[in-house]
């Protein structure tokens, strides 16, 4: 275990709680900056999350010279499938004159001295619009860069008499903070930046320092992050898709730039509500419901949540279908003790009912459009990655 305080939430079975990379960030910060002060390496920090709360992380390595201190922090998710968990934030905390072609962050002031926070290898630099970070600056979203400056502001606090001597020593008074993550660029290929325009690196993410296991808030957070940018990018069309093989024919049969598809995954009726927020008013003329068979008899039911702790196929449903449609009893009755959509699909589909998926596809297109009034489309994904129906 990386970090010596975690929180067990008992709604959550007692899963593990983790620290974003923008609490790691602000640590090894802080720890930077003690070790330049006090040439003396550090083996943790407290650190304030922005919900209030106060930590130590342990610090994993510092290094000190006599004007330069490293510093690096474990990511650890807790309990939570993080693709970032185990990477290493590493802060090169330096008095500095020149930025070397580094990508300029922010910068703030302490005491009249001057700090400039800068991206290193391993983080991100936006290069589309529509994000909370502007196109040309690394991923450091604005929270993660108040900790930062934050944490660097008590190690200058605590060592004020220090810095009285150092202003004495130093003439222009000019420091560099440089974040970067080891292996950055390959843990980013896990993630969704590079749809979202984020390039060379991993993001440094978090809005009150804690990562919640298997976090519901942040996974339609990165679905309202992908709105923005295909917002910002004059996408005309979004496509919606249910999971990853529908989008794959998507990305096949549409013709549109990467920024019009978003994984919604369970969530539909969150990104539909988000686009009918966020679409007045903007291009967005269509949007395009992708899925397969599963989650589609979901939605065309009204269940707009459809991950299997939300909702369950209505079974009893779609054997409506098929009796509206002319099916035979014992065709009925198959649909009705079915174990799976999948199963009912292929029923469907042997005894020449398509006309009972087109009919789900309708519904998918009617519920839809009273969550978003845009123009909606939709197509339905076969099982071996086919275009069944299209509407």
């Amino acid at each position: 275990m990386y970090f010596r305080i975690f929180v067990e939430d008992k709604k959550q079975r007692s899963l593990r709680k983790g620290y974003t990379t923008g609490a790691c960030a602000a640590a090894a910060s802080k720890a930077a900056a003690i070790a330049f002060l006090a040439k003396e390496k550090v083996k943790d920090v407290e650190i304030t999350l922005p919900v209030g709360k106060a930590i130590i992380i342990p610090i994993h390595r510092c290094a000190i010279e006599r004007w330069q201190a490293i510093a690096s922090v474990i990511k650890d998710a807790g309990d939570d499938p993080d693709a970032t968990n185990g990477a290493e934030i590493v802060v090169d905390f330096r008095f500095r004159i020149s930025d070397f072609g580094l990508t300029k962050a922010f910068q703030f002031t302490v005491n009249s001295l001057r700090f400039t926070v800068y991206g290193g290898k391993g983080v991100g630099v936006v290069t589309k619009p529509g994000l909370a970070i502007p196109v040309g600056e690394p991923a450091i979203n604005p929270v993660p860069r108040k900790m930062i400056e934050d944490a660097v502001r008590e190690a200058f606090t605590i060592y004020d008499l220090r810095i009285t001597n150092l202003k004495s020593k130093i003439e222009n008074r000019k420091f560099s903070v440089t974040l970067s993550v080891p292996h950055g660029e390959e843990i980013a290929k896990k993630t969704m930046n590079a749809r979202l325009g984020i390039i060379g690196g991993i993001s440094i993410l978090g809005t009150t320092g804690i990562v919640e296991p298997l976090s519901l808030s942040a996974y339609r957070h990165s679905i309202a992050c992908a709105m923005d940018v295909a917002l910002a990018s004059g996408c005309k069309e979004i496509i919606f898709s249910t999971g990853r093989s529908s989008e794959k024919v998507a990305e096949k049969e549409a013709g549109l730039p990467e920024e019009a598809f978003i994984l919604v995954g369970d969530h539909m009726g969150f990104a539909l509500r988000e686009a009918g927020a966020k679409g007045q008013g903007s291009r967005v003329k269509k949007i395009t419901l992708v899925g397969q068979f599963g989650k589609f008899s979901k939605l065309a039911a009204g269940h707009f949540e459809t991950h299997c702790s939300d909702s369950s196929v209505e079974l009893e449903f779609l054997a409506s279908l098929a009796k509206d449609a002319g099916a035979k009893r014992d065709i009925i009755e198959s649909i009705r003790n079915a174990n799976t959509a999948r199963q009912v699909f292929f029923i469907l589909k042997e005894q020449g009912l398509e006309k009972v998926l087109k009919v789900v596809c309708k519904r998918v297109k009617k519920n839809a459009s009273e969550i978003a009034s845009i123009d909606m489309g939709c197509v339905l994904v076969g099982y071996n990655e086919e275009v069944v129906v299209k509407l």
